[in-house]
């Protein structure tokens, strides 16, 4: 009861649709020399759209199909993303998250619980109330212009 072991594989001639060209375009594809435009996950996302409608009463009620949430979420991180608190544009190196309800008050590590922000308003916030935070951030900046007036 012997088999047969294949020692000599040629990659370049398993079937049809993988030819010479097939191998050649997934090299650069992974090297990062092959640029394609309108791909990528936010033109899946489009073409879904185009079939599943959203209503402004499907918002209201929460009732969002989650092919949209995901997409929200995708353009918020990975986009677009801008701090939550200043709105400042951030970059991969910039970027961190923040738990909206401190995981010290018990708040989860759930995507509806984290936002984007820049690391000084991270810092911050710390473990703060959202509210809390907010007042104190009014009352530095309402302090500051009346100093300078």
């Amino acid at each position: 009861m012997h088999t047969a072991i294949k020692t000599t594989y040629d990659t370049l001639t398993t079937g049809p649709e993988r030819d010479r060209e097939y191998y050649l375009e997934r090299h650069r594809r992974r090297k990062g020399l092959l640029h394609r435009s309108g791909g990528g996950r936010l033109a899946r996302f489009r073409e879904i759209a185009k079939y599943k409608r959203l209503t402004v009463e499907e918002v209201l009620r929460g009732e969002l199909d989650r092919v949209f949430i995901s997409e929200y979420l995708c353009y918020m991180w990975h986009v677009n993303p801008l701090c939550t608190y200043c709105g400042i544009r951030l970059t991969r190196k910039t970027l961190t998250r923040d738990h909206v309800i401190p995981s010290s008050q018990g708040g989860p590590s759930e995507p509806d619980n984290l936002v984007p922000s820049c690391a000084p308003c991270n810092r911050a916030k710390g473990d703060r109330s959202l509210l809390c935070f907010l007042v104190r951030r009014a009352r530095a900046t309402r302090d500051e212009e009346r100093a300078v007036a």
